[in-house]
């Protein structure tokens, strides 16, 4: 993976992805989204991890936060995911749509970490059967893409 996957060229980011790439991060942002459309994070841990409790130490203004706002972050979620999916395509992206993939892949990398139990110390090496391998090489991938996006943004 020498070549960076994304490229700033004056008002817009060059996209560098393999069609194979494109068709993978397709199919993963559908499983992104059919989670968030079909779980909430009283039912599963990785969604708790997309919206964490905004007071931990107090559930019922935790739950008044997101009773209030939770709706509006999901669609926020879901609206980056759809940005994603219409841009995956694209040779460039407005900066716009760059960070909706950023937001994007973060939220896959954050329910595959929850999904894999992964640790600062996690390593491929933690993983015996092919299956955890190739999702933590998912994840592995997926952190490269959200670095690249992260160094290639204008500061500030």
């Amino acid at each position: 993976m020498s070549t960076r996957p994304f490229e700033a060229r004056s008002d817009r980011f060059r996209v560098r992805l393999q069609p194979a790439q494109r068709e993978m991060l397709g199919r993963v942002i559908v499983q992104l989204r059919e989670v968030l459309e079909h779980e909430d994070p009283s039912s599963d841990p990785a969604v708790a991890r997309l919206f964490p409790a905004t007071y931990p130490d107090d559930p019922l203004a935790s739950l008044e936060y997101e009773t209030a706002v939770g709706p509006e972050l999901l669609r926020e979620r879901l609206d980056a995911i759809r940005t994603m999916e219409s841009t995956l395509r694209a040779r460039t992206l407005a900066e716009e749509e760059l960070l909706a993939w950023l937001a994007t892949l973060n939220g896959l990398r954050l329910v595959l970490g929850i999904r894999l139990d992964i640790t600062e110390e996690t390593t491929e090496d933690d993983f015996t059967d092919e299956e955890s391998r190739t999702t933590y090489g998912l994840y592995a991938f997926l952190t490269w893409l959200e670095s690249s996006i992260v160094d290639v943004l204008p500061v500030g």
